[in-house]
């Protein structure tokens, strides 16, 4: 796969996360919707790195570099989209007007 596909590969599959985070807010507090995004990824990468190690021992050594990675990568993203929303905000989710008293 080239770079570009992978690229809209990557951002296919953010948007359709997205949406169906999303669509699950119809249901549920988006709280805990977002909670359980961020375990199911959580979740799903532990099971990509067994995965994708050898044997026990060379998972069970890549653990904490891992997580570490894993959790700086997550970082990094967080602090992007909060940027974007901060300097974003009022095209992003709009206006709002305080209650009066």
């Amino acid at each position: 796969m080239s770079e570009q596909n992978d690229d809209e590969l990557f951002w296919g599959l953010v948007e359709k996360f997205i949406e169906q985070a999303n669509d699950a807010c119809d249901d549920a507090d988006p709280g805990i919707v977002s909670a359980a995004l961020m375990n199911a990824a959580a979740r799903f990468n532990a099971f990509v790195v067994a995965q994708s190690s050898l044997d026990k021992n060379e998972f069970a050594e890549d653990v904490d570099g891992t997580t570490n990675y894993l959790s700086g990568r997550y970082r990094d993203f967080l602090k992007e989209h909060m940027e974007d929303y901060r300097e974003n905000y009022s095209t992003l989710i709009g206006v709002r007007e305080l209650p009066e008293e």
